[in-house]
This record gives structure tokens, sequence and C-alpha cells, in this order.
């Protein structure tokens, strides 16, 4: 087997051969194994020094894919795809053993999405452990039959979305203004995902690049702002046309990311905004909606459980032998 081929760049032709791979995974798997990040990166092209694509071949043609976003003082973060006609070659294998060797100093990570059997099969072997856990959660948001999606589902009483009298006064809920409101959600985003080495490292481009994006909608963009114009809180909701694995093919809806400004943390906004966005998804009549959050965050998981959602499926972490360091320097 060759070494994979490893590149800041993807031409279009290889990145249109990766987009159709990562849709064969998806089709096989009934899991996305490559996050939107990773797409846009593949369809738009990444920063200089930003990202590294691994590339496994036969032929000519693409059958594994890796992509590696570095950040400094983090170690990399990775996902790893094989197409389904070309496993148990030894491609995932390679590809990990790949982003390993060309590691930053601080080392790589790399998800797994949905935990499926061959990914926890090839970390496993290769002595690959798991560091972090995303669990994925869902609600739905009507009623739904036992023979749509393993129910019956009875969809909750969601509350109404009223702030706290404390801060009633001092902002307003508002959709996001295109054109208008991008700096200043950037300058909250970054506060309140801080030390969060992915969400909030975005960038002007990053949230322009996501705009253009089908699935797009200002009017599902719930931000609370002060009178200053400032961003204190933020919920931006989105929806999958593709049904997200909950459907077969019916739009579903995702609490995409929330976000308090550390300054108004404890105020009530989080949780006031996520509810907005959710009495948004369930009146343009998508049936369920999900979300992910961080396995370690209990408060959050203690959130979302009181207002309905349930554990669905986990994204699992994994990190090499040696914990992470380069292979060269163990």
């Amino acid at each position: 087997m060759d070494t994979p081929l490893v590149t800041d760049d993807l031409t279009p032709d290889l990145a249109d051969q990766v987009l159709t791979l990562a849709e064969a995974a998806r089709a096989t798997d009934g899991v996305a194994p490559l996050s939107e990040h990773t797409l846009l990166r593949v369809r738009h092209g990444a920063p200089s020094g930003s990202s590294r694509f691994h590339l496994s071949l036969e032929d000519g043609r693409v059958v594994g894919f890796a992509f590696v976003e570095r950040v400094t003082g983090e170690p990399d973060s990775g996902e790893v795809v094989v197409h389904p006609d070309s496993r148990s070659r030894g491609h995932g294998t390679a590809l990990l053993h790949s982003v390993d060797r060309d590691a930053g100093p601080d080392g790589v990570r790399v998800w797994a999405h949905g935990r499926t059997p061959q990914a926890v099969s090839v970390a496993r072997e290769d002595g690959w452990t798991a560091v972090r856990e995303l669990h994925k959660m869902r609600m739905p948001l009507r009623d739904i039959a036992a023979d749509e999606a393993g129910g019956p589902w009875t969809a909750p009483e969601l509350p109404e979305p009223e702030l706290r009298p404390a801060v009633a006064d001092q902002v307003q809920l508002r959709a996001f203004v295109v054109g208008q409101d991008e700096q200043a959600w950037l300058e909250t985003n970054a506060r309140a995902f801080a030390d969060h080495p992915e969400q909030g490292q975005l960038t002007l481009d990053d949230l322009l690049q996501r705009e253009v994006e089908d699935w797009f909608d200002p009017h599902g963009f719930f931000l609370a702002v002060t009178r200053d114009g400032r961003v204190a809180a933020f919920h931006w909701t989105k929806t999958h046309a593709d049904g997200a694995g909950l459907t077969d093919g019916e739009a579903v809806g995702e609490v995409y990311v929330v976000g308090v400004d550390p300054d108004w943390q404890g105020t009530g906004l989080g949780r006031t905004l996520t509810l907005a966005g959710l009495h948004h998804l369930r009146d343009v009549g998508l049936p369920w909606v999900h979300l992910y959050v961080d396995g370690d965050n209990e408060a959050a998981v203690r959130l979302y459980e009181s207002l309905g959602f349930a554990m669905w499926d986990t994204d699992v972490m994994y990190a090499p032998p040696g914990g992470g360091v380069p292979r060269s320097d163990v």
C-alpha cells in the first residue's frame, strides 16, 4: 500500500472525490464521517498553515481521507474516513499513522463520529485510546408514531423564552442581521469559547462561508443584544435537509451553537435563547431537533435533559500511543 499523500491544498478533482467518498460513507454507516467544518475546508480550502489533508489512493482514486486542523498550543484535531468498498485493506491504519507522523508539537487527536464498529476497531488495534466524548442528544418537536423512529415519541411542552426581570431591560432578543452583526458576534463567540480549540477560533471568513450555505437562515440565529450593540448571548440553529440520521429525508433541526459572554453568565440568557431557537424550529414544522454537548459538561447535559432531550449517540476523540506526542518524539 502506498503511503498517504499529504498536502496543504486539494485540487478541485480531489476535493470532489473526497466529498463523494464522505457521502458514500454516510449512506453506509448512517452517520456523517466528516464535520461541517471539515467539509467547508474541503470545498473552500484552508488558511495557509492551518490544515493538512491526507489522501489514500488506489489507482489514482481517493479511497481514504483524513483532515487535520492545527491550533497553536493545542493538539491537532483530525477526522478519518475510508470508502466502504475499500475497508479492511489497511487504509484507516495508514491514515492514522500519517496524521500521527505529521502532527504538530502538541500531538494529534482524531474524532470517530458515531462510534462506528469500524472506527473503534481500527483505533483499538493501533493502540489509540479515547480521551474525549461528545454526546449527541435528540428531542421530538411533535408527537412521532412508533414506525417513524422506534418510538412512539411524545413532544415535551416547551416553556416560553422569557427574559429574567433582572436583564429584561438590558438586552433585546432579535434575529441576526447579515452584513451588520458579524463582528459583534465574532467577538462574543471568541470570548464565550475562549477555551474551546475549535469553536473559539472561528474567523470572519469561516462565518461568511456558513452564511452562503443552503442551510443558513438568519431568522433562526438569535441574539441577545445590549443597548450599546454588544452581543451578550446567542443561539444559532441549523436545519439538516437530509434528516441527519433521524428521518428518511425529512428535514430536522439542530441546536447548532449556544454561547454566552462571560460577563453575562448566570443571567439565564443561555436557557432563554435555547428556548427561542427550539420554538423557532418547532414552529417551522420540523419533527426533531438534536445537539452536541461535551461529555464532561454535566451542567449543560442537565439543562438539555430538563428541556426534554435524551441521549442518542456519542462521538469519540482518540489519542495515539504515547498520549498524542508525535511518534518522532516518543
